[in-house]
């Protein structure tokens, strides 16, 4: 139905200003910048705790997409969690674009991830923008957006780090229009958001027509406040059921990961060293300008569908 990924037969590339992480599960790797945003704590959360709505059957077919997907960590997570789903990252930066598809090839995913470079806003829009992918096509939508608003907090030096932290760009409420209009009637939305924004989740998510359903606080240690929260809310879902979960703890104590937060993690070997650099191709300079073709058209082959 949509093709937007890539093969590289002569191997995956790896850039001087990028890194390669070992995601530990399921083998998975993952490619990132090393100046701009990085992923953390917030993304390994955010698969986990959208997967375990389907825990009870993980390979069942679901669509699903990942809203501002950046380089891919939450897309690969969810992925490997929901082997029976096929996940659209959607991304509107065209370095982090680039970073994506070379991901979804270096983990062999291209089957059933599919990497999309758009404007979120345009998805919030009632003119929808994107012919090959039909409205209201998900079942699941994730979203990590920007915490902070405008002008609040020390703004990051980079330009890719402001982006993926500051709402200016991507208000929450095209964040939760745009879901509205990927997700199928009872389709569910996921994400994560700071605590002190709460209030303004709960007050915009009915004007997109979700209900809230579930709410999870995270504390990073047993006695301090939560600072992150985990909610679901249902798409055109009927009124009550709510239901406010005990906080997630990420240390059980200073520098030691609760147990249900080390599950979520994951608990395989890490990957040897010559593991991680199985299929890349290491070059010595930057990743080329992503206005044009990064990668020459003798790399490129079509595949993959959502």
């Amino acid at each position: 139905m949509f093709t937007q990924n890539i093969l590289f037969s002569d191997g995956v590339p790896c850039y001087a200003d990028e890194t390669v992480e070992d995601l530990q599960r399921s083998g998975l790797r993952l490619l990132q910048k090393k100046q701009g945003f990085r992923f953390g704590t917030d993304s390994v959360l955010l698969a986990a705790y959208a997967a375990s709505f389907y825990a009870a059957s993980p390979h069942r077919s679901l669509r699903a997409a990942d809203l501002g997907a950046g380089c891919g960590a939450v897309t690969l997570l969810l992925g490997a969690r929901l082997p029976g789903a096929r996940i659209l990252g959607i991304e509107s930066d065209c370095a982090s674009i680039d970073v994506l598809r070379r991901n979804i090839a270096l983990n062999r995913l291209g089957q059933r991830v599919t990497a999309l470079q758009t404007d979120i806003r345009t998805l919030a829009g009632p003119a929808w923008p994107l012919p090959d992918v039909p409205r209201h096509l998900c079942d699941l939508v994730v979203a990590n957006p920007p915490y902070r608003l405008p002008g609040h907090g020390v703004a990051p030096a980079a330009a890719s780090r402001r982006h993926a932290r500051e709402e200016g760009r991507l208000p929450l409420e095209d964040v939760f229009r745009a879901a509205a209009n990927l997700l199928k009637p009872g389709g569910r939305l996921v994400l994560v958001h700071q605590a002190q924004r709460l209030p303004d989740v709960l007050r915009m998510l009915p004007d997109s027509r979700f209900e809230a359903k579930t709410l999870r606080p995270v504390q990073s240690l047993s006695h301090k406040a939560p600072a992150i929260f985990l909610l679901s809310a249902v798409y055109r879902g009927r009124p009550g059921g709510f239901r406010l979960e005990k906080p997630l703890l990420i240390q059980s104590q200073p520098g030691v990961l609760d147990p249900e937060t080390l599950n979520w993690y994951g608990n395989e070997d890490p990957l040897p060293a010559q593991a991680l650099d199985l299929g890349l191709i290491r070059y010595p300079g930057f990743a080329p300008d992503c206005g044009g073709d990064a990668h020459g058209d003798k790399d490129m082959a079509r595949q993959g569908t959502l």
